[in-house]
């Protein structure tokens, strides 16, 4: 369950076009301003788990991914994995379909300079992050623009992400997020629709009286 929470408390070469776009010094504003402009978006998100010096083959889920600016978002993992992360903007809720049980969070204790809160709408690539030179590609077979970035603050779970985006409008493709271990996860986004009416009830998530209620410690 815990790496479905640090998928969020982490959370973005092709040839020499690409690398050339990326090396534009307004980028990374260029990205940040067409995420503002969106209101909402859902689509279809495939998620692959990479660990360090490891000889199993890399662990792959799928999904659908909704979001609401500000700050609401909804992850529901497909059978066999059959999770729930969904947050309204100020709790988070995971449950687990097999284990009929429920983490709950409070959604501030997560965001602070991370790529979450820039996901959520909240935060500011420029603010958290700094831009330094791509270490090394985890994307396959990348065909947008890709920047690495190193959060100022610095966390035990992140040591860099990277994000591809689309060359002509800077719309969010792919997500890698490397953490000071050097496993790393990349969650691309496809099927993508934008500025949906979603309503704030598709964000909330009922605790019924059968599940397991665990809370975490920042409630």
């Amino acid at each position: 369950m815990k790496k479905y929470l640090l998928i969020l408390s982490f959370f973005f070469l092709s040839g020499v076009s690409a690398q050339t776009f990326a090396g534009e010094a307004n980028l990374l504003q260029l990205i940040q301003t067409q995420y503002q402009s969106i209101l909402s978006f859902s689509g279809h998100f495939t998620q692959t788990s990479f660990r360090a010096n490891s000889e199993l083959p890399p662990r792959k889920a799928e999904g659908e991914v909704s979001y609401k600016r500000p700050g609401k978002m909804r992850w529901l993992y497909a059978p066999p994995e059959e999770q729930l992360l969904v947050t309204n903007g100020e709790t988070l809720w995971l449950y687990d379909t097999l284990l009929e049980n429920v983490t709950i969070q409070k959604l501030e204790k997560l965001t602070d300079g991370t790529a979450l809160s820039f996901l959520l709408g909240l935060g500011d690539l420029n603010e958290d992050f700094k831009r330094r030179k791509i270490s090394k590609s985890l994307l396959k077979n990348p065909q947008g623009l890709i920047v690495e970035l190193e959060p100022h603050q610095e966390t035990a779970n992140l040591a860099f992400i990277q994000l591809e985006v689309d060359p002509e409008n800077y719309n969010l493709r792919t997500i890698a997020l490397m953490d000071q271990q050097g496993n790393y996860r990349t969650i691309a986004l496809e099927s993508m629709n934008y500025n949906l009416v979603l309503e704030d009830e598709f964000f909330e998530f009922e605790v019924s009286a059968e599940m397991e209620v665990i809370e975490a410690g920042n409630l």
